[in-house]
C-alpha cells in the first residue's frame, strides 16, 4: 500500500511494502568483480605484447639506418613514455627495445647513414598518434587495475582500434621488415615473459632501466636530435 502527499508540485512516495531481499549476495558480487579484474589483467598483458611487437616491427622498418632506429626508440620512451623508465609499461618497452636492437638489428644492420634518416622515415612519421595512444592508454589501464579498480570496457575497445590502424600502416613495409629479420612469433616468444609479470613487482624489469637506456642510446648521446626525428612521436 502506498500513501502520497503533494506539496508545491513535489511528489513524495512512501513505500510501506517491505523490499524484497536481493538475490545477489555481497560475496557473489565480489566474486564477479574479481573475475572481471582478472580477465582485464589478462587482456592488458596481451595488449602489452601486441604493442611491443609493433614497436619491434617499426624498429626493423627503420633498420636501414641505426640512427633513425635509435631516435625513434628514444622519442617513444621520452615523449610517449614521459621518461617513465621504471614504470610497468615503459619499463617493459625498455627491455623489449634493448632485446630487439642488440639481438637482431645492431649485428645485422649496423649502418649509420650520413643524414640519419631511414628510407622509411615518412611511413613511420604517420604513426606517432598510434604509438602515443598505445603507451599512454595502456599505462592508464595498468595503473587502474593495479589500484584495484575495473577499467571501463571502452578503453580496451579504443585501444584495439588504434592497434588495428597501426597494423594497417605498417603493413605496407612488411616485406622490408621481414627481409631485415623480423619474425613476429619468434620475438613474441622471447618477450612474453616480460609482460606475464606485468602485475607483479619483479627485479628483472624494475631495476637498472635508466642504466640500460643510457647505454643503449650512447651512440647518439652527443647529437642534437634532428627536428624531423624528434617530431616522430610528438
Amino acid at each position: 500500500m502506498e500513501s502520497m502527499s503533494m506539496t508545491d508540485h513535489v511528489r513524495v512516495v512512501r513505500h510501506n511494502k517491505r523490499l524484497q531481499q536481493s538475490r545477489y549476495s555481497p560475496y557473489t558480487l565480489g566474486t564477479d568483480l574479481n573475475k572481471e579484474k582478472e580477465k582485464q589483467k589478462e587482456e592488458a598483458i596481451r595488449l602489452g605484447v601486441e604493442l611491443s611487437l609493433f614497436v619491434a616491427e617499426a624498429m626493423f622498418i627503420l633498420s636501414d639506418d641505426l640512427r633513425s632506429t635509435l631516435h625513434f626508440c628514444l622519442c617513444l620512451l621520452n615523449i610517449a613514455g614521459k621518461r617513465d623508465y621504471d614504470g610497468p609499461v615503459v619499463g617493459r618497452l625498455v627491455h623489449v627495445i634493448q632485446y630487439v636492437f642488440e639481438t637482431y638489428i645492431k649485428p645485422k644492420n649496423g649502418v649509420y647513414n650520413d643524414d640519419g634518416l631511414s628510407i622509411h622515415f615518412e611511413l613511420i612519421k604517420t604513426c606517432p598518434q598510434h604509438f602515443n595512444f598505445g603507451v599512454r592508454v595502456l599505462n592508464h589501464i595498468v595503473w587502474g587495475l593495479k589500484n584495484g579498480g575495473v577499467v571501463e570496457s571502452y578503453s580496451f575497445e579504443y585501444y584495439i582500434q588504434e592497434l588495428k590502424k597501426l597494423e594497417e600502416k605498417l603493413r605496407s613495409a612488411k616485406e622490408f621488415s621481414e627481409a631485415k629479420g623480423f619474425v613476429k612469433d619468434e620475438i613474441k616468444s622471447n618477450i612474453l615473459h616480460l609482460w606475464k609479470s606485468l602485475f607483479e613487482a619483479t627485479a628483472e624489469v624494475i631495476n637498472t632501466n635508466r642504466t640500460i637506456v643510457l647505454e643503449l642510446f650512447r651512440p647518439i648521446e652527443n647529437e642534437v636530435c634532428c627536428r624531423r626525428l624528434a617530431s616522430l612521436l610528438i
